[in-house]
């Protein structure tokens, strides 16, 4: 009974005592933790020596805000090795060179925060030395039994690596209480068995970087010295458990999601890589781990962007740079292969003036000039925004800083490189470099950029080629101190032996530019261009074929050919035929093209006059070029057109390039026009009829009516207000009382790269609705459109352009549209519509109507930016 008593004796004391130290603790938190500096510290004699006499003074405190003014420390609180003293003033961390976590919020103002009691706590940690006594990980023994989690009672915030290691985080009164407690107790753990030197409340100044910068800057493990840097660039791996139930995840392996709904993957990097390899060339190194390739998100993303590749090569307009443009034009479609991309130059003043970011799946900077401020600050910001880069200049680096390679006597000149590709084995080769590498610390100066070295040169290590995630939107760069671009005859190459290597090393290096283009998200083809072939002259009804060849038959020459336009067509027969050049097409009178349905063709076209009579080429430049001295020789009840497989060199207006891949249908339609007509008065209205007539051909077939075929002013066909599929371009003269017209057009049908085509609007919607709609031939939609069109034409001529409007405005997109004239900081105007000359009508913001003429001006969807075409 005695025992009992004095049992319950002991445990009452021992409460009250805990309770009585517990509201002692609560009551030093609310009196000095929002206004003052309220510490927490071990003196344990492993850590400081002199047991609190001296005010330990934070590696991240900011220093005080006059230099008369020091920090002053009063100990409150006394027990065992452990103290809570108050620090005046309240000490400010800077949080430009720390890490945020992610799904954490930014720090409050200072006065948010007394408003609404929380707490910012800087927790400074070190991994006391002990030895290693086989066991591994004990960070979950450390965090059992009595011990408190730190990220029960807070919100981690950010993070700073070093020695002593820095966390940030958030709490309230009560948390910061209980926290207190488990500090003064010697219970505070945290992951990694590190443990808690001071914890301190605080005031913050600055911004912490997102997670990705984390891999951008110098990495420090928890146990590392200050002083000490990475050396060989190994990276060692961070954890700090986080709260469950909250959206944090460890550090060894995060994922984030990325503004457009594209996941970021963030991992942890240990030092690692295999002797063998490390040996034969640079190590496997990055400032961060990031997904390599593309997700299927991103892919769409890049596959819905025009197919435009704009190269850079420099401020000036002379013929070095013009001749620098068509070497990386050559070497960037040997490698991507034909059918897939246009490549433009893009100028100094257009990167400047010209909306070109959101029309361009790839920039190519290929300079040695130093770079325009202007000129760099808008490249980094279409990487950032999510573009893709790939850059041969030494001085576009994304912040990084460069230094001359040591390896390098006095030239610039052939060296041996080793390029480790994401997902195969190294090579080495022979490069030409620019005598420039990018530091070991690969850490840029602002903004959030991961990198990872793809390519080192072989003595040295020095990075030469790296990878780049920059931003919050997928953007990609890769940065080169190799010229990749450069083959291997020109001028740069002096000496006979630079050349042998080089030539030596030419198909690694076309491995590795073709490495590096798809780790942007490009698609690389083996294909080669394929030779151009003869023609076929087919005419629809066997009555008029013997009509057709007797009209042409009187104006060959001796040779039997056309001559006298761009194209002299060459009449032979089968066991003769020539070669086809750019110059000259041989052409066939009748005969079967395996390429070309004939029979489909004829099925399906309803004319009276137009297509009746084709000129089908598997492969030829263009099709606007051959039929300008045909139409002076074929009777005008016969129409003309000219059909092609594929394109060599398809015409786009103002000089643009149609892509011809297989499945495009592509041709060139022959139309005369009285002058004393409608139509006549109005050729403008020429390119609109055709544009409606493709829509039109799949629109109009029973079932197919709600595939979402669209026209863009001026001649552009779209898959809704996003995806461009085909286009119209009209070359036309006068000739006497008419005008000759050949209607260039180019749609697709079948072929889903690089953009969209027709057929995928039909399965989509088959999957959609549950339907079963056939898929198109390119022989029939050419023959629906050439039969749709000369209904368009003859209602057009009849009745004026009224009708016709009627159902133009029914699928274009632009009705009450509102755009910007010739700039974003131009005038404001309202779409109307066509105006009786077939230009655009648009209606100034003072009520002004003016016309907007088709040649020479381009409509931007994205900026509903109306500029000159240049």
């Amino acid at each position: 009974m005695l025992f009992t008593v004095c049992y319950a004796y002991l445990t009452f004391t021992a409460t009250s005592r805990a309770a009585r130290r517990k509201m002692r603790l609560l009551n030093l938190v609310r009196k000095y933790a929002l206004t003052s500096g309220l510490s927490f510290k071990s003196v344990k004699p492993e850590y400081f020596s002199k047991l609190g006499e001296e005010i330990s003074t934070s590696v991240f405190w900011e220093e005080t805000s006059s230099a008369d003014q020091k920090y002053s420390e009063d100990v409150v609180w006394r027990e065992d090795v452990n103290r809570i003293t108050v620090i005046e003033p309240k000490p400010k961390v800077d949080l430009d060179e720390w890490t945020s976590f992610i799904g954490s919020e930014r720090p409050l103002t200072p006065t948010t925060r007394r408003r609404a009691g929380q707490v910012l706590l800087l927790l400074e940690a070190t991994l006391p030395a002990r030895e290693d006594d086989g066991k591994g990980d004990t960070s979950e023994e450390l965090l059992s039994g009595s011990s408190v989690s730190l990220t029960q009672l807070s919100e981690p915030l950010a993070w700073r690596s070093g020695d002593p290691y820095g966390l940030l985080v958030s709490t309230d009164m009560e948390g910061l209480g209980a926290l207190g407690l488990a500090f003064m107790d010697n219970q505070l753990k945290l992951d990694d068995g590190m443990e808690a030197v001071q914890m301190i409340s605080v005031d913050t100044s600055g911004n912490s970087q997102d997670l990705l910068s984390l891999y951008a800057r110098k990495l420090q493990s928890p146990n590392q010295n200050k002083g000490d840097r990475l050396t060989d660039l190994q990276m060692a791996e961070i954890r700090l458990e986080l709260p469950k139930g909250k959206q944090f995840q460890k550090a060894s392996e995060v994922e984030g999601q990325a503004l457009g709904g594209e996941a970021l993957k963030v991992r942890s990097v240990q030092a690692s890589g295999d002797a063998n390899e490390s040996s034969q060339g640079t190590e496997d190194t990055m400032s961060g781990d990031f997904d390599e390739r593309d997700s299927p998100d991103m892919l769409t993303k890049l596959q819905a962007k025009p197919p435009n590749i704009l190269i850079y090569t420099g401020s000036k307009d002379t013929q070095i740079e013009h001749s620098k443009f068509n070497q990386v034009k050559d070497v960037l479609e040997q490698c991507l292969g034909p059918d897939h991309y246009i490549i433009y130059r893009l100028k100094y003043d257009q990167v400047l003036t010209h909306p070109w970011a959101e029309n361009t799946v790839l920039l190519v900077a290929a300079t040695q000039e130093e770079i325009y401020h202007q000129v760099n600050h808008k490249f980094e910001k279409f990487v950032q925004d999510g573009g893709r880069l790939l850059s041969f200049c030494p001085y576009f680096n994304m912040g990084l800083d460069v230094q001359p390679l040591p390896l390098l006597s006095s030239e610039i000149g052939v060296h041996s490189m080793v390029y480790r590709p994401l997902q195969s084995s190294a090579k080495e080769l022979k490069v030409y470099v620019t005598g420039l590498c990018y530091t070991p610390r690969l850490k840029a100066h602002q903004g959030s950029t991961a990198f990872k070295v793809l390519g080192a040169m072989k003595s040295g290590n020095q990075p030469v080629i790296l990878h780049a995630y920059a931003g919050y939107h997928g953007g990609r760069a890769i940065l080169s101190q190799a010229h990749l671009e450069m083959n291997p005859t020109e001028d740069e190459v002096s000496s006979t032996e630079m050349f042998t290597q080089l030539k030596k090393s030419n198909p690694q290096r076309y491995e590795v530019l073709k490495d590096l283009l798809t780790t942007l998200g490009m698609t690389c083809s083996q294909g080669t261009q394929a030779p151009l072939t003869p023609a076929h002259l087919l005419v629809v009804e066997d009555t008029l074929q013997d009509t057709v060849v007797q009209a042409i038959s009187s104006h060959l020459d001796e040779k039997n050919a056309l001559s006298g336009g761009k194209v002299s067509l060459l009449f032979v027969d089968s066991s003769e035929t020539p070669p086809a050049t750019p110059e000259e097409l041989p052409v066939l009178v009748g005969g079967a093209a395996e390429s070309f349905h004939w029979q489909v063709y004829r099925d399906h076209l309803k004319t009276r006059t137009l297509g009746k009579a084709v000129l089908y080429t598997e492969v030829i430049p263009t099709t606007m070029t051959v039929l300008d001295r045909l139409s002076s020789c074929v009777p005008e009840d016969i129409g003309l057109i000219a059909i092609a497989h594929r394109q060599t060199s398809g015409q786009g207006r103002g000089g643009n390039v149609w892509l011809s891949p297989l499945g495009c249908a592509m041709f060139t339609l022959h139309v005369r026009i009285p002058l004393q007509s409608k139509l006549g008065h109005r050729l403008p209205f020429i390119q609109h009829l055709m544009s409606l007539a493709v829509v039109e051909s799949v629109r109009t077939r029973p079932g197919y009516q709600d595939i979402d075929l669209r026209l863009k002013w001026p001649n552009d066909i779209y898959y809704g207000d996003s995806m461009k599929l085909g286009g119209v371009i009209v070359n036309s003269s006068i000739m006497g009382t008419s005008c000759t017209a050949f209607i260039g057009c180019g749609f697709n049908v079948s072929n889903s790269n690089p953009t969209i085509c027709i057929n995928d609007l039909v399965k989509q919607h088959n999957k959609l609705n549950g339907t079963n709609l056939p898929e198109f031939t390119t022989e029939e939609l050419i023959a629906r459109t050439v039969t749709i069109m000369e209904e368009l034409l003859q209602e057009f001529q009849e009745n004026g352009r009224d009708p016709f409007l009627e159902k133009y405005y029914n699928r274009w997109l632009h009705s009450e549209q509102k755009v910007h004239l010739t700039s974003q900081d131009g005038p404001q105007a309202t779409i109307l519509g066509l105006d009786d000359s077939g230009f655009l009508s648009v209606m100034k913001e003072g009520g002004e109507i003016v016309s907007v003429q088709p040649d020479g001006n381009t409509f931007d969807m994205l900026r509903n930016l109306i500029t000159i075409k240049t």
